[in-house]
């Protein structure tokens, strides 16, 4: 795979996550969609248990995971990193579910969907690729003992343990909440 294509989606995930939800957002308002109060509380809630996941996740990376290029201080092989390999990435796509189920169109999960498959096919291999170069031996283990997306009951074992800084998790998720927020109030204002 291309690197400066894979490192071009990874500088702008947020900008392609964005343009997604323009997507949706107008043509619910072009189609005069409209969603329930019952479809909205739930999926605000499954976002919000993406969200909580999210900030739990980031707190074992010590706040060092909303960059501009892939970098890492050290291999985080504890918390949900010794469940599976992508915890940040599962916490999206529960983030992205509960936001279309509150858009209540098939169009959401249309875009959102293709979106995340979109980002994710160029930034895990550019992201693994790094990380292998960097960590070598150590990163192939993990690699070979822990799934992308399908959790592992029992965690990985390491010599080393990363011990969550809980703050730092919560302050770097703070904007995903913002947004999150702001677009619930725009769909209950508009579409409920």
């Amino acid at each position: 795979m291309d690197n400066s294509i894979s490192a071009f989606v990874f500088k702008n995930r947020r900008f392609f996550s964005i343009i997604s939800l323009i997507a949706v957002m107008g043509l619910k308002v072009y189609l005069k969609g409209t969603t329930s109060l019952f479809l909205l509380g739930t999926g605000l809630i499954i976002v919000a248990i993406g969200i909580v996941f999210r900030m739990y996740c980031a707190s074992y990376l010590l706040g060092r995971h909303i960059v501009t290029k892939v970098e890492a201080e050290f291999l985080c092989v504890s918390g949900p990193f010794a469940h599976l390999r992508n915890p940040l990435y599962l916490g999206n796509f529960i983030i992205c579910l509960g936001s279309c189920i509150a858009f209540n169109e098939w169009y959401a999960y249309l875009i959102g969907f293709g979106n995340f498959i979109f980002l994710y096919s160029f930034i895990i291999p550019h992201e693994e690729e790094f990380l292998q170069e960097k960590f070598g031996d150590n990163y192939l283990e993990y690699k070979a003992n822990i799934k992308r997306f399908i959790p592992r009951i029992t965690g990985y074992k390491s010599h080393t343990e990363i011990f969550p800084n809980y703050k730092l998790g919560i302050l770097r998720e703070i904007s995903h909440l913002i947004v999150l927020v702001v677009l619930f109030v725009v769909l209950f204002v508009c579409f409920v």
